[in-house]
């Protein structure tokens, strides 16, 4: 398996929600001061949607999101 060296991102706020489009996962961070306009969504690219989907569930399952 070929692997690759990506860039650490620093992200601030609070994970509010998860969702798998096709090999990406979209990582959904609240703002960190309350603020609805400074949110960011993280798209992160996986090898697959199997991938998406197991990295989705740990998330989750770390974030304590239903």
């Amino acid at each position: 398996m070929e692997t690759e060296t990506r860039p650490a991102v620093r992200m601030k706020g609070t994970l509010i929600g998860t969702e798998v489009v096709g090999n990406y996962l979209h990582l959904w961070f609240a703002s960190p001061d309350g603020d609805s306009t400074d949110s960011q969504i993280f798209p992160m690219r996986c090898v697959d949607e199997a991938q998406a989907k197991f990295i989705e569930g740990q998330h989750r399952r770390i974030w304590n999101l239903r």
